[in-house]
């Protein structure tokens, strides 16, 4: 699923690439794309709302928050059961795509299938070229406050640069959309503040940019990492360290990606509910019954808000219920809306 890309990595990118693509569009000719062609808009995208097309419904949450009434946006990846890397778009996707103003990937080799053969009309807004991600970097960009931020502004730009005329709109949908992303994470910063010793081991990747903005340190052992970033079978001594810092009480919450579900992972949270651990269940797509992104971030940090408040001072000290699970998994309201729409 790609290494881990630190967080001031993304940071400094995000800064420097906005920058470029502020300067560029300013010079009426810049673009965020996928690739080094620089397409035109179209001349259909002169009037009425632009058509936008995402990869992932959660980029796409985002470009319709941005858009508002003035973009008419498509996902094409909405299920929490489809796995993006290894997606086959159907006929009518691709004339989906092909039929777009502008198109918005994710990219570090996620969803290249999105921005194969694209016509030379088409704008491309890549988040991973927005923030400097590479082939191989960590993917899950989405987790990011940095590429979120990065990504809001370069939709703005490149919204406004093919919809002069409604720029005023773009600019007060950024705001709106910044109020709410900036209570989120005043909320996530004082969380980070307010609690020490916050570790973490997870059974993939996907929630790593996530956890280190709310301040985890990932403790999940370097061999089983290495093994889930190249997609290989974790060694034996690596699983039995995994399950060591389990039953150990080495972290205080397991972070587990249900849609790369196998035996070894089951046999994770197994443990991990036997120790009265948190799970926190995160999927690769945003859930349908979420109405953005930020929404989406804001019940799952709801839910490890709850969870570490519960077991503030150690994991075993969590309420069991009647089942002998942790009282916290899966039983507060957000904890809820989680768990079902990953089902």
């Amino acid at each position: 699923m790609g290494i881990r890309t630190s967080s001031y990595r993304l940071r400094a990118a995000a800064a420097s690439l906005v920058a470029l693509t502020l300067a560029a569009t300013l010079a009426g000719c810049g673009h965020v794309v996928a690739d080094d062609a620089s397409p035109t808009a179209s001349a259909s995208a002169s009037s009425g709302p632009l058509t936008v097309v995402a990869s992932l419904n959660q980029w796409g949450s985002l470009a319709a928050q941005i858009g508002g009434d003035d973009a008419k946006v498509t996902s094409i990846l909405s299920s929490t059961t489809a796995d993006a890397h290894d997606f086959e778009p159907t006929a009518k996707d691709v004339k989906t795509l092909h039929a777009a103003d502008v198109v918005v990937v994710n990219g570090a080799g996620y969803d290249d299938w999105a921005s194969k053969n694209l016509p030379s009309t088409t704008t491309v807004v890549s988040a991973a070229d927005i923030v400097g991600a590479m082939d191989g970097d960590n993917p899950h960009l989405w987790f990011s406050r940095d590429a979120r931020y990065a990504m809001a502004d370069a939709l703005r730009e490149t919204f406004a640069r093919l919809r002069g005329q409604d720029a005023k709109s773009f600019d007060a949908n950024l705001e709106t959309w910044k109020k709410k992303e900036d209570a989120l994470e005043k909320r996530i910063e004082a969380f980070g503040k307010e609690h020490d010793d916050l570790t973490y081991a997870a059974t993939e990747s996907v929630a790593y940019y996530l956890m280190n903005d709310m301040g985890f340190e990932d403790k999940t052992p370097a061999g089983y990492a290495r093994a889930m970033a190249s997609e290989a079978e974790p060694a034996a001594a690596d699983v039995r360290d995994f399950r060591r810092l389990l039953s150990d009480d080495g972290v205080r919450l397991l972070v587990n990606n249900p849609q790369e579900q196998n035996e070894t992972t089951q046999g994770f949270v197994d443990i991990a509910r036997k120790e009265k651990m948190p799970v926190l269940d995160v999927t690769e797509q945003m859930p349908p019954d979420y109405a953005d992104l930020t929404a989406w971030i804001g019940a799952l940090f709801d839910a490890v808000e709850q969870d570490m408040d519960t077991c503030r001072d150690s994991a075993k000290d969590c309420p069991t219920d009647e089942s002998g699970d942790a009282a916290n998994d899966g039983n507060t309201e957000q904890d809820r809306a989680v768990n079902e729409g990953d089902d």
